[in-house]
């Protein structure tokens, strides 16, 4: 049974790790890594006098020194964002509202998702990249000159290319690359995870080879995911052998992980929709659509914003049947095997909850492809759901209560019980049973006391606790 706290031990080598592989860059180059002179281009041409730096953990050692040379580059007040209250790779801002900032500067890893408020400039962590050793290892792996190729970029190789596609036409003549750009604002055929990208004519997107040049982690899952129709391959420059490596076997044990929680939430009576980003543009949208859906099959839904989701938050709510995050579609693939409720996407419940949406090997991750507008958008059938179904995890005939969906023009009334207790909901009930429900302030219950003085001295020692005590 897993405990209401976090494991220290593990924090403390996380800890340790970070900090050792971290090494500050030299003063001399600070200019030239975070780009600041184009920083102070930005800030002069859209006149900004109040900007927020925003970097992830492992940047927040420069983060002073970037602070002190841009404003005396650029004139601009500066202030520094550092703990985030979602992703890193989202912009806070919300955190910039709180000091009345007109725009931010967002360093390191982004998943370029579109804000809402204020006006952002992206500084990538640029990252080496041997160009003729990638030439080599595509070349190595794909033998025929012909072959479809798409190539795709994580942000942090975004600076080479020019350079590599100036190398693939010479050989590939039939390669496209990718550009990142923030999600569903370029003009291009294709927009995929703020990737755009635009093919010939008459091509089609299942015929290429997808080549992703970065890291195997979060970013290269969720183009698994988005281009399960295409062959995908990784070349990541960080590792010591480089070469391009076929992406196998990965898709279809996830989605039987996630194929498993879409009978957890045809299960769920209460849904919890978890709020994971306030900057992502259409995150109320989503939350909804959500409502819309739970509402279909007669599921309560509640709504929560607890910042970075943990174990010890979210186990305060056991009366939460499945949680739903919205969020960016780099976190919205929650890990949740630790946690005492399942962690969902948007996605899942649109399996479960709308009878029109057929499964398929695709996985939306971007929440705004299933809104209205979206690419993947799908209208909820108008025929009514079935009222029993059979859970293939329990084995049990499932009874879908449409009673709940009531219209909003129709009149309600709330009965008292002999305990007095009001019922309204799900929530409602589980809290009234619960033999502690939260402080209560007890207003005008209290009797006004005079401050007194406290003890004085050391936890060890105080000054008026007998000597024979303190000696023990």
């Amino acid at each position: 049974m897993a405990a209401f706290s976090s494991d220290e031990q593990r924090c403390i080598e996380q800890q340790i790790y970070e900090l050792s592989s971290v090494c500050p860059t030299p003063p001399d180059r600070i200019r030239n890594v975070y780009e600041l002179d184009r920083c102070d281009q930005w800030i002069n041409a859209n006149g900004l006098s109040k900007v927020c730096l925003q970097f992830p953990d492992n940047l927040l050692c420069d983060s002073p020194d970037v602070l002190l040379s841009l404003r005396n580059s650029s004139g601009a007040q500066c202030f520094i964002l550092g703990d985030t209250s979602y992703g890193s790779c989202c912009v806070d801002e919300v955190s910039a509202e709180h000091v009345q900032a007109d725009g931010i500067i967002h360093f390191g890893h982004a998943c370029l998702s579109l804000t809402i408020r204020l006006p952002v400039l992206y500084i990538f962590q640029s990252k080496p990249l041997d160009v003729q050793n990638l030439m080599n290892a595509i070349s190595a792996r794909f033998e025929d000159c012909n072959s479809s190729l798409l190539v795709i970029y994580d942000v942090a190789y975004s600076h080479k290319i020019a350079d590599v596609d100036k190398a693939l036409t010479l050989k590939f003549p039939n390669a496209v690359s990718a550009r990142p750009t923030l999600s569903n604002s370029a003009k291009e055929q294709y927009n995929c995870l703020g990737s755009s990208f635009t093919l010939p004519d008459k091509s089609i997107l299942e015929n290429y080879n997808v080549l992703y040049i970065g890291h195997d982690g979060r970013t290269f899952t969720n183009y698994l995911l988005e281009l399960a129709a295409c062959k995908l391959f990784r070349y990541d420059p960080e590792e010591t052998q480089s070469c391009v490596q076929p992406a196998d076997g990965k898709i279809s044990k996830f989605l039987m992980k996630r194929l498993h929680l879409v009978e957890r939430v045809k299960d769920a009576r209460t849904l919890g929709i978890l709020i994971g980003t306030l900057g992502v543009e259409g995150y109320l949208d989503a939350v909804d659509r959500v409502k819309l859906l739970a509402k279909k099959t007669g599921k309560k839904t509640y709504i929560f914003a607890v910042g970075r989701p943990n174990i010890p938050k979210l186990a305060n709510f056991p009366e939460v049947d499945v949680f739903v995050l919205i969020a960016c579609p780099e976190n919205s693939l929650f890990d949740w095997k630790e946690f005492y409720q399942p962690v969902v996407s948007i996605y899942e419940v649109e399996l479960a909850c709308n009878s029109a949406r057929e499964w398929s090997s695709k996985y939306v991750i971007d929440f705004r492809q299933l809104l209205s507008g979206g690419g993947d958008h799908v209208e909820l059938s108008d025929t009514p759901e079935d009222t029993l179904d059979v859970s293939l995890i329990t084995g049990k005939v499932r009874n879908i209560d449409l009673s709940s969906s009531v219209n909003d023009s129709e009149e309600r009334s709330v009965a008292a019980r002999a305990d007095l207790a009001v019922c309204v909901s799900t929530g409602s009930q589980f809290l009234s049973n619960r033999s502690w429900q939260g402080l209560e302030q007890s207003l005008g219950q209290t009797p006004v006391e005079l401050a007194s003085v406290g003890r004085i001295g050391v936890a060890s020692s105080y000054q008026s606790e007998p000597l024979q005590r303190k000696l023990e």
